[in-house]
């Protein structure tokens, strides 16, 4: 996706609190449909870097409600 797309994709992102947590088939952070939910949304993150931003700032958001380091 050229990336002036991309730009214009991500201002429609939902706000952190509208993300959809129950479809594990789209990206939660802009509702992207992923080819599977693991490495589809690794896969996904790697390509889109406002999605990646994002799940690195809920990672962090939640890092100290998880005991050490986890395997989504």
């Amino acid at each position: 996706m050229p990336l002036a797309v991309l730009r214009v994709h991500m201002t429609n992102v939902p706000a952190p609190e509208d993300v959809n947590w129950e479809d594990p088939d789209v990206c939660p952070f802009c509702g992207t449909a992923l080819t599977d939910g693991g490495a589809g949304f690794v896969d996904h993150a790697d390509a889109n870097p406002e999605c990646q931003a994002r799940f690195e700032e809920w990672r962090e958001n939640v890092a100290g409600d998880i005991g050490g380091e986890w395997t989504g």
